[in-house]
């Protein structure tokens, strides 16, 4: 990791409406309180970015981000789908810790061990943050829980816009009244007003979701700019059904087609090794135009001295709409392709504009980081898998003190992985192979070491077990981990 210069002195901040102070925590002392502007994109791949490779993808405003903060290398998503990392970020928990291990769609799903909604009792960002006083605010995609009581509002945000419009959703959240005529799916997204969404009003007709969620999180912060703030931002893009402007598509489609990559089709293997779905490149240009909108709005409103503005993905991307190369797999599965996320955190002045970490990391960072980046008590009993990342963002350390990260994903192929520095474990329940491989060497995991490494192989391989045991990872009743 790229040595960061550390910064002692408090920034006093001087803007047109004022001064900011930041708060006093005994006699004669200060406590800096930065904002934090949290951006969440919705199935967005590792290699979807145009810093990290991208050919046809364009990306300006998140490279540009990636210019001024520190790029995560090696970061990666609590679960290789949505809800499982939404939960591991807002409790600071893995995902085997709080039962969230798959996405929640029906409560009849995997039900014997699978926990519906993001229990209450959790303590999130949020509250923490709030208990600082911090205004606090969500817009867009929750997917933790569809009960009113459930919602974003009753988990510490003051303010929390957008929720879903899948006919489940308006079953659960508003059980006496009928949902729309045209929301006839469980899992139906509208990017393309009417949007339906369960806490959101929905805009003149033909309103883009992507615009709309940016435009009430500007003017969040618009309105909260004169305290500290948290400004949590869920979009549901870069997620299907592939919906973008008509223009746009039609500018990938020309581009698609000049670079010679249109001839090939979904039957073909060789598609898998291209980005070539116009719809797709839209959608990642609006994601990141949007995303350039933030940035600008936080400028203009002087705030970026103040402000950690962090950057990631809830899981890697869908393997039938991107391509997720040079990683291996993708969605729904724990090879890179699935876990690994581009992941940013600028702080201007603080972090070092360019620097690189290349510590395997993971979500669950997320929550004690920003508690010890607001200079909050951090609170261990709730963020028990999450470790703070305040000294290697601001160059007080280049390692964090953990020996490995871990995984538990008992569906689909049934599998759990740790990460322990340069080497991954990837094991499968059911047919109890285990794999291994050097990711330093082979970002692509090509070639398995677990004949070749015996030792670390059953060295991590019952640090897994042992992990798995400690956190109480459920399974089928009719699996026994072994």
């Amino acid at each position: 990791m790229k040595k960061l210069k550390s910064r002692a002195e408090i920034v006093i901040l001087i803007f047109l409406g004022g001064l900011i102070l930041p708060a006093c925590t005994g006699e004669g002392e200060e406590k800096v309180q930065p904002n934090f502007v949290f951006v969440l994109v919705d199935d967005l791949s590792w290699s979807d970015l145009s810093y990290n490779g991208s050919k046809v993808y364009e990306t300006p405003n998140v490279d540009k981000l990636a210019t001024q903060g520190m790029v995560f290398s090696d970061f990666y998503s609590g679960g290789p789908v949505c809800s499982p990392t939404r939960s591991s970020i807002l409790t600071g928990k893995s995902t085997a810790r709080t039962g969230i291990t798959t996405y929640l769609i029906t409560p009849e799903r995997d039900a014997e061990y699978v926990t519906h909604a993001l229990p209450l009792e959790e303590f999130t960002i949020a509250e923490a943050l709030k208990e600082q006083n911090y205004a606090t605010g969500y817009f867009g995609k929750w997917h933790l829980g569809y009960s009113q009581e459930h919602w974003a509002a009753n988990q510490g945000f003051d303010t929390a816009i957008g929720g879903l419009d899948s006919k489940h959703a308006w079953a659960i959240a508003y059980p006496d009244v009928d949902p729309p005529d045209d929301v006839k799916y469980d899992r139906h997204i509208r990017f393309f007003s009417p949007h339906h969404m369960t806490h959101m009003e929905d805009g003149p007709e033909g309103e883009y979701l992507t615009e709309r969620l940016t435009n009430e999180t500007i003017r969040f912060i618009r309105d909260n700019k004169d305290k500290p703030f948290l400004a949590y931002l869920s979009y549901h893009t870069v997620h299907t059904p592939l919906q973008a402007k008509e223009e746009v598509v039609k500018k990938y489609t020309e581009k698609i087609h000049n670079m010679g990559m249109d001839t090939l089709t979904e039957k073909n293997p060789a598609e898998k090794a291209h980005q070539n779905n116009p719809n797709y490149a839209a959608m990642v240009q609006h994601m990141d135009e949007n995303v350039g909108r933030l940035m600008g709005a936080v400028e203009e409103m002087g705030l970026n001295e103040n402000t950690v503005f962090i950057f990631t993905s809830d899981n890697g991307g869908k393997g039938s709409v991107t391509s997720n190369l040079p990683l291996k797999g993708m969605k729904h599965n724990l090879d890179e392709g699935g876990i690994r996320v581009a992941t940013i955190i600028r702080w201007t002045g603080k972090v070092e504009a360019g620097s690189v970490c290349k510590l395997p990391l993971i979500s669950d960072d997320f929550y004690p980081t920003m508690l010890d980046l607001a200079n909050a008590p951090l609170k261990p009993e709730q963020h028990m898998d999450g470790i703070s990342l305040k000294d290697v963002l601001l160059g007080a350390s280049s390692e964090v003190s953990r020996d490995a990260i871990y995984w538990h994903y008992p569906h689909s192929r049934m599998e759990g992985a740790i990460r322990k520095g340069d080497f991954k474990l990837i094991y499968y329940y059911e047919t109890e192979e285990a794999r291994l491989y050097n990711l330093r060497d082979d970002i692509g995991e090509l070639n398995d070491l677990a004949a070749s490494h015996p030792e670390l192989k059953e060295e991590m391989l019952a640090m897994l077990k042992s992990w798995l045991k400690e956190v109480g990872a459920k399974f089928p009743s009719d699996l026994v981990l072994k």
